[in-house]
């Protein structure tokens, strides 16, 4: 299941108001717009709603408004509603291909649909509790299934951070490691466990997509931290990824390795076990291709394109302020974001066709969609 469309708007009618406006997403999205334009915001909103949704979330949020529309393969359509204040459900509905699942308000009462008995049930639940998390019934109300597996599916990358190489995995029952996959530092476990569960394909497939981006590696494994990791003591049990470079015998270890090339082998250990699990996933990944050079983050966009379009279940939505990334991916794909004081307008290739096709006559580059403000302009081709 995807996110096909999605509207936010929180703190109504105050200095902190931010909304972002209608729009709809497809199965590849990258985010641009100038800065503080509402790029990372956008991230961050669908990964809380996932995180909510998925019950991971301690405390629900002080002010949101969601309204969300879910496409799965099966060409059923879900519409979510969702209104906090002040960590409280005011409203909460979810309809299916246009008829209604669930409702409830703000003092925490509302109908549910039992599918065992084929009518609406009454019930009252805690108003800073969410119908999704606390009725999940693959019986009575399996239709609550499909937004729970996509909230459990949502993947949130923070391209410009270490992704993991400040840590390191300690355990002393290598065949028993408990994992967070949606924590993006627990690479080192995460890559034992696709290592246990899939062998030497899985390191087979970490290392031929890292030589696609420019890595030539030959090997990929862990090894005894020994005091490799400054910041966190030496421990016997604990463990640090390490490669082998073809043409080369010294391993390069994980402390050892540059902040990019780090933030790629962790993200494409992560996203290969999660395609190799054949996991319904929804990827947000914020900056990404920061910390790269040219060459290496236009091919590590080319990877994730690639394995977005070879699996139907994966839906992939990163956001960029790099010229590099926006030249290197089709305009098709892009969602531009533009803001006029709290509000969030953004353009794409669905709501904006007429001007993403002028712009083809242009002859200039991607980036230049963004630099000279084309969307707004009054150029036609001759």
């Amino acid at each position: 299941m995807i996110l096909r469309k999605i509207e936010y708007h929180e703190f109504d009618d105050t200095p902190n108001y931010w909304a972002l406006k209608p729009f709809e997403l497809g199965k590849i999205n990258l985010l641009v717009g100038k800065n503080a334009t509402g790029k990372t915001n956008t991230i961050i909103k669908i990964g809380w709603l996932g995180n909510m949704l998925a019950g991971l979330q301690p405390q629900l949020l002080n002010s949101a408004n969601y309204n969300v529309e879910f496409f799965d393969s099966a060409t059923t359509t879900y519409q979510y509603k969702l209104n906090l204040l002040q960590q409280k459900v005011q409203y909460e509905e979810l309809s299916i291909d246009g008829k209604q699942k669930f409702k409830r308000g703000s003092d925490g009462s509302g109908e549910i649909l039992s599918a065992q008995f084929g009518k609406d049930m009454n019930f009252k639940l805690s108003p800073n509790r969410l119908v999704v998390t606390s009725k999940r019934d693959a019986i009575q109300h399996p239709f609550l299934e499909g937004l729970a597996r996509w909230a459990e599916g949502q993947r949130v990358y923070e391209f410009s951070s270490k992704l993991g190489q400040d840590t390191i995995l300690v355990t002393d029952d290598m065949n028993n490691i408990v994992v967070d996959p949606r924590d993006m530092n627990s690479v080192i476990g995460l890559f034992v466990k696709g290592k246990q569960e899939f062998d030497q394909d899985f390191r087979n497939e970490i290392i031929n997509s890292m030589k696609r981006i420019g890595y030539e590696l030959s090997d990929i494994d862990v090894t005894p931290n020994l005091g490799l990791v400054p910041s966190i003591p030496r421990v016997s049990n604990g463990l640090v990824l390490y490669v082998g470079e073809e043409n080369s015998k010294t391993s390069i270890l994980q402390p050892q390795m540059s902040q990019g090339m780090f933030r790629a082998l962790s993200l494409i250990i992560q996203i290969t076990y999660n395609t190799l699990k054949k996991l319904s996933t929804t990827i947000l990944i914020d900056d990404i291709g920061e910390g790269l050079d040219f060459d290496r983050s236009s091919r590590l966009i080319k990877l994730l394109i690639d394995t977005v379009e070879k699996n139907d279940n994966i839906q992939l939505i990163m956001s960029t302020n790099d010229r590099f990334v926006m030249n290197n991916v089709p305009l098709e794909y892009w969602q531009v974001i533009q803001r006029e004081g709290g509000e969030c307008q953004v353009s794409n290739y669905q709501n904006s066709k007429e001007k993403f096709d002028e712009f083809e006559y242009t002859g200039l580059n991607n980036f230049d969609f963004l630099r000279t403000d084309f969307l707004n302009s009054d150029w036609k081709p001759v």
